[in-house]
């Protein structure tokens, strides 16, 4: 990975955390930049506007929910086993991801 993807990845991983303790609305590029000790126009570069960060993070978020909680919940017996699985995970994935 790239020195430029790696600071968007990281960009990335603190608006998922931000977003999940302030909401979307919450989320700004100066708040973010703080955050990452980077500059505004910094911040800005990597996703052009605050509407383009503001999907990037639901579009990471919905990633990370298919991958760690949906697919894995799959393998289990269709019916109330599965559903009762994708909610644990769920709250498990949520759980970690506010520590």
């Amino acid at each position: 990975m790239q020195k430029g993807e790696q600071t968007r990845a990281a960009i990335l991983d603190a608006a998922l955390d931000l977003a999940s303790r302030d909401g979307l609305e919450g989320l700004t590029i100066g708040l973010l930049a703080e955050r990452m000790q980077m500059s505004k126009s910094g911040v800005f570069a990597h996703f052009g506007s605050r509407e383009d960060l503001r999907v990037e993070v639901v579009r990471e978020y919905h990633r990370r929910f298919k991958d760690e909680v949906f697919f894995p919940s799959l393998r289990e017996a269709r019916g109330l086993p599965r559903l009762r699985a994708m909610m644990n995970r769920w709250m498990e994935w949520r759980s970690a991801s506010r520590k």
